[in-house]
């Protein structure tokens, strides 16, 4: 069994809701609306938790294990550039970028489109997994540079 951090032990009456929660198919926090759902669904599982705990704590705590579990998943996947690139792939890749600049469409994308839409929610995310993606890559690059303020230092 996986070691779960001291806060997020499963005890029996919240197991149900780890199940559910871990079958979400879902990038983004489970609403409330949906866990109302789900709840009034299970009624059995609701009545034990409300006996237990108000409705705020419970909408709370739901919300925070699914983010843990969200995260979690997110570091079982791993960045999809730790692999060793050869000098050929990246000559490659110069090619191509020399073909020709690529025509930027979505300038001034956040004016353009509503924040409550979908497409609005899928390149917030898509931009943040980008920028996710090359602060990993900066922690990997800074191990094999030195750091600008060390480079005339003479203390090694």
């Amino acid at each position: 069994m996986e070691n779960f951090d001291h806060r997020f032990q499963r005890t029996d009456q919240w197991k149900p809701v780890y199940s559910w929660l871990e079958t979400l198919d879902t990038d983004e926090v489970v609403k409330s609306k949906e866990i109302i759902d789900w709840l009034t669904e299970n009624s059995d599982v609701r009545e034990q938790l409300n006996s237990r705990h108000s409705r705020y704590h419970l909408m709370h705590y739901i919300k925070k294990c699914h983010m843990k579990i969200l995260k979690r998943k997110e570091k079982k996947k791993g960045p999809g550039f730790t692999k060793n690139v050869s000098v050929a792939e990246v000559k490659k890749s110069e090619d191509v970028k020399k073909l020709g600049p690529v025509q930027n469409t979505d300038y001034n994308f956040s004016n353009a489109v509503p924040k409550d839409t979908d497409l609005y929610k899928a390149k917030q995310t898509e931009a943040l997994q980008k920028y996710e993606i090359l602060v990993e890559l900066e922690k990997q690059l800074s191990m094999h540079f030195p750091k600008p303020g060390n480079i005339g230092n003479k203390e090694n």
